[in-house]
C-alpha cells in the first residue's frame, strides 16, 4: 500500500467508525423510546387498575384473619377435645336443612381460628359468578358464630374488587368476563415492570445511586429517586405476581411452554371425573370413616378440609397437608372416595408431580406469599402498596416533565416572536 493510499485510509477509518458509533446510539435511543412510550402508555391507561389491585391483594393475604376481626375469639380449656367433622357438618346442615348436597369443611389454620363450612350453590346466590354461603363454628364448642354469603362482607367484597372487578356480581357470564380481564392485566404489570427494569438499568459505576434516594433533595428527584429505587427493589415480587394472577385464567397457553420441557397432565390439578357406585338403601360413610381412608394414604399429614358427597353419586373428597407442600390453607394432597363402600377413587399426591406440574402447583402460594410463610405473607402484604407508589411518583415525575416542556416551549416560542422583531 502506499503512503498515499495509508493516509487516505487513516482519515477515513475515524469518519466511517464515527458514523457507526453515531447509527449504532441513534438505534439504542430510538429503541429506547420506544420502551419508554410503552411503559408510559400502561400507566396512562391501566396504571390506577394495578393501584386498585394492589391494595387489595395486600388486604386479601390476610383475608381469613381480617375476616374473623371482631368475631368473639375462640377459647378453650386446656387439653379440651375439637369438635369432630361430622359433629359440626351435623350442626351446619341442622341449622340449614334446606341446603342439600355438598358443603366443604375448612379446618382451622394458618390465620383462621374456626371451622368454615361453605355450600358452594346457593339458590339466593346462583346466578353470580362465586357467591357460596360461608358458616363460621367454633371448633371446641360447636356454635355457630356467624353466617354470610360471599361478596356480601367487607372483606370478602374487597376479594371480589381484587379477582373481578365487583363483575361477579352481575351474573355469570360478566363476572367470568371480569376476572379473565383481572387475569390479564396480569400480562401489561408484567410488560410495565420488565420494561421499567430496562429504563432504569444503570452503568455499573452508577448502580449504588441508582438504588439510593439522595437525602435533602428537590421535590422532582425526591419523586424520581423514589421511583427507580421502589421499582428496583420489588420489581421481583411484581414480576411473581403478575405472572402467577395472568396464570390463573390463561394456564392454558402456558401449559404448552411446560410441556417443552416436563410433561403435564392435560387435567392438572382440575377434579376427577369420578363417581360413587349406588348400593340401594346402603348407608353413607361418615367423615371421620373418610378421613380414616385418607390417613392411611397420607399418614402423618395434616387434615386441612372436607368436601361431603355432592347428591347419591357424589364423593368425599380429603384435602390433607403434607409437611412439605407450598400450598398452607388450600392443601393439594387429596383423596377421593365412595361415599359408600370406602373405595379409593383417586389420589392426587403433590410428591408425585413433574417438574411441570409442581411448577404449576406452586403458583398460587407464590401469588399469595404463603410459600414463603408468614414472613412471606407480610412481605407480598407490603408489596401491594407499590404500585401506588409507583403510580402517584411515576405520575408526578410525567407531569413534571411536561410543565418542563411547556415551558421551554413557550420561551422559545417568545424567543423567536423578539428575533422577528
Amino acid at each position: 500500500m502506499s503512503e498515499h493510499e495509508n493516509m487516505a485510509l487513516q482519515r477515513i477509518l475515524p469518519q466511517t467508525m464515527n458514523e457507526n458509533r453515531y447509527k449504532a446510539l441513534q438505534w439504542r435511543r430510538r429503541f429506547r423510546n420506544f420502551w419508554l412510550t410503552v411503559h408510559l402508555y400502561i400507566a396512562l391507561s391501566i396504571g390506577f387498575f394495578f393501584v386498585i389491585l394492589g391494595l387489595t391483594g395486600s388486604l386479601n393475604v390476610f383475608n381469613y384473619e381480617l375476616e374473623e376481626l371482631g368475631l368473639p375469639q375462640v377459647q378453650h380449656e386446656a387439653y379440651a377435645q375439637l369438635r369432630t367433622p361430622d359433629e359440626l357438618m351435623q350442626t351446619v346442615k341442622a341449622a340449614h336443612p334446606k341446603k342439600n348436597g355438598k358443603w366443604s369443611l375448612l379446618m382451622p389454620g394458618y390465620g383462621n381460628d374456626y371451622v368454615w363450612a361453605e355450600y358452594p350453590k346457593p339458590v339466593e346466590t346462583a346466578d353470580e359468578l362465586y357467591a357460596p354461603f360461608r358458616v363460621l363454628v367454633d371448633p371446641y364448642s360447636g356454635k355457630i358464630i356467624s353466617e354470610s354469603y360471599w361478596g356480601r362482607t367487607l372483606w370478602s367484597s374487597i376479594y371480589q374488587i381484587h379477582a373481578s372487578l365487583l363483575t361477579a356480581r352481575l351474573g355469570v357470564k360478566i363476572g367470568r368476563f371480569g376476572f379473565n380481564t383481572v387475569c390479564f392485566l396480569g400480562l401489561f404489570m408484567f410488560i410495565s415492570t420488565l420494561t421499567g427494569l430496562y429504563l432504569w438499568w444503570p452503568r455499573w459505576e452508577k448502580f449504588k445511586k441508582s438504588v439510593t434516594i439522595k437525602r435533602d433533595a428537590s421535590p422532582e428527584r425526591l419523586y424520581f429517586d423514589l421511583h427507580k429505587a421502589t421499582g428496583f427493589y420489588s420489581s421481583i415480587i411484581l414480576l411473581i405476581l403478575s405472572f402467577t394472577g395472568f396464570s390463573f385464567s390463561y394456564a392454558d397457553y402456558i401449559k404448552p411452554l411446560i410441556r417443552g420441557f416436563s410433561a403435564v397432565k392435560e387435567k392438572h390439578l382440575e377434579e376427577p371425573d369420578v363417581k360413587s357406585q349406588v348400593v340401594k338403601n346402603a348407608p353413607t360413610l361418615s367423615i371421620a370413616r373418610a378421613v380414616s381412608i385418607a390417613d392411611k394414604i397420607f399418614p402423618g399429614a395434616e387434615l386441612r378440609g372436607v368436601t361431603t358427597p355432592d347428591g347419591i353419586t357424589g364423593v368425599y373428597s380429603v384435602s390433607k397437608r403434607q409437611s412439605d407442600e407450598a400450598n398452607h390453607r388450600w392443601a393439594r394432597s387429596k383423596v377421593w372416595i365412595d361415599q359408600y363402600n370406602g373405595k379409593v377413587l383417586a389420589v392426587q399426591d403433590p410428591n408425585q408431580f413433574t417438574a411441570g406440574e409442581t411448577f404449576l402447583n406452586v403458583l398460587w402460594p407464590l401469588h399469595s406469599g404463603e410459600a414463603f410463610g408468614f414472613a412471606g405473607r407480610i412481605l407480598w402484604c407490603i408489596t401491594g402498596f407499590v404500585p401506588l407508589i409507583l403510580y402517584v411518583t411515576g405520575m408526578s415525575r410525567w407531569l413534571q416533565k411536561r410543565k418542563a416542556k411547556k415551558i421551554k416551549k413557550n420561551k422559545t416560542k417568545q424567543n423567536y416572536t423578539i428575533v422577528a422583531r
